[in-house]
């Protein structure tokens, strides 16, 4: 007999999930706000994270975090696994503290393969959060979920910033290349969209650097860095209440009209019609 699906929502700010029904999601893409823990226990996931494709099988686990851009995630129709909501109102009071470094791994590599160990750590995270909220139901269970959230993910936080972020070009030294190139791009895409940023910091010319991407990902560089940024642009449209002028400030552009022309030189649509379309 299989099991259903199972939710328990405390105050809407921690929900556990059990065998989530298959859902897809309105518009991609869209901006996170809620801190997602996803372990898959039958079935796969799929879709993209923060720019990177991820594929989740028996015993994987992903992590999306706020301001997490998600596009094009998909549950297998056999579909099994569990999944832990912290709300970003909760996110703030658990204060992970600046010294958290799992988050700028989980930029680069939000999923994992972990040991059998962890995988049942996050498990029996899960049945003690629901054990004490079977026994608590005045404002103490807050305090409780905090401390074990931030226990847990501080608990696994060495296992996370240890593993180098997926590859996506073969190996090789013009796909290296690319590949810290597009590495780079994803952290710096909001600041510097100008190719001759990104050619100084890999002590290469611009002319260089060009063919080499092309060569090893069949997409000009200036594609690459466009393609962030307007991914990001259409997620905050989208999933956030931001202004337009808000957006624009966000991804560092000198002005609102500035960021519609550019926004619609890639697109062929301005971000006033393109959020008005997808609402």
């Amino acid at each position: 007999m299989e099991e259903a699906p199972s939710m328990v929502n405390v105050q809407n700010e921690f929900i556990i999930i059990d065998n989530p029904p298959v859902y897809q999601h309105a518009v991609y893409p869209y901006k996170n706000e809620w801190i997602v823990a996803t372990l898959c226990e039958q079935g796969f996931a799929r879709g993209k994270i923060n720019f990177r494709n991820f594929y989740l099988q028996e015993n994987d686990f992903i992590l999306i975090f706020p301001d997490h851009i998600v596009d094009k995630c998909e549950l297998s129709p056999d579909f099994k696994g569990k999944i832990v909501l912290i709300s970003p109102h909760l996110s703030e009071l658990i204060n992970f503290g600046a010294s958290f470094a799992m988050t700028k791994s989980v930029e680069l590599k939000p999923y994992y393969v972990f040991p059998m160990e962890a995988v049942q750590a996050f498990r029996s995270f899960i049945e003690l959060c629901k054990s004490l909220i079977l026994l608590e139901s005045g404002s103490n269970i807050m305090d409780s979920l905090k401390l074990l959230s931030k226990g847990f993910f501080i608990g696994i936080e060495e296992l996370l910033i240890h593993q180098e972020p997926l590859p996506r070009l073969s190996s090789g030294s013009s796909s290296d290349l690319a590949e810290q190139f597009l590495n780079l791009v994803e952290v710096e895409y909001r600041q510097h969209r100008d190719l001759s940023f990104y050619a100084n910091k890999l002590c290469k010319s611009v002319k260089y650097l060009s063919r080499v991407i092309m060569d090893s990902t069949g997409k000009n560089a200036t594609d690459w860095i466009e393609r962030c940024v307007v991914m990001d642009a259409k997620a905050q449209l989208v999933s956030t209440n931001k202004s337009i002028a808000d957006i624009s400030e966000d991804l560092h552009f000198p002005s609102s009209s500035f960021f519609g022309k550019y926004f619609k030189r890639v697109t062929g649509i301005n971000p006033k019609d393109y959020r008005k379309g997808n609402q």
